[in-house]
């Protein structure tokens, strides 16, 4: 909301230059303002890119967290939260996941960490 006051405060300063002095052209003035606000937020491919990887590689998404936490872009704290939110959903559901794989196998942890290698390379051959 800070950068909606931010722009609203420039559109009034260019009306009122108008106002003062006809020969300025306000809307292209507004027009350069609205641009500039566009260009200092994240690129949409690179959200796109961030929310991908937390979701599909849960522990990744907090780099990319920590990355848009300190970029100066105006809507990087935003992707960064996001990227976080997804990342614990996307951890959520992989313990869930293997919960129930686990479960439905008739298999323990502590079973599964009893396995030895020599166990798996008999199996093998």
């Amino acid at each position: 909301m800070d950068k909606d006051k931010k722009l609203e405060k420039q559109i009034n300063e260019f009306q009122s230059l108008g106002k003062e002095n006809p020969k300025i052209d306000v809307g292209m003035l507004m027009l350069n303002a609205l641009q500039s606000q566009k260009q200092n937020e994240v690129p949409a491919k690179t959200k796109r890119w961030a929310y991908l990887i937390s979701i599909g590689a849960p522990p990744f998404g907090i780099l990319f967290a920590v990355k848009y936490f300190f970029s100066d872009e105006d809507d990087a704290r935003q992707v960064a939260w996001s990227c976080v939110v997804l990342t614990v959903l996307a951890l959520l559901m992989w313990w869930v996941f293997a919960k129930l794989l686990f479960s439905g196998s008739g298999t323990s942890l502590q079973q599964v960490e009893q396995i030895k290698p020599s166990d798996i390379m008999q199996l093998t051959q």
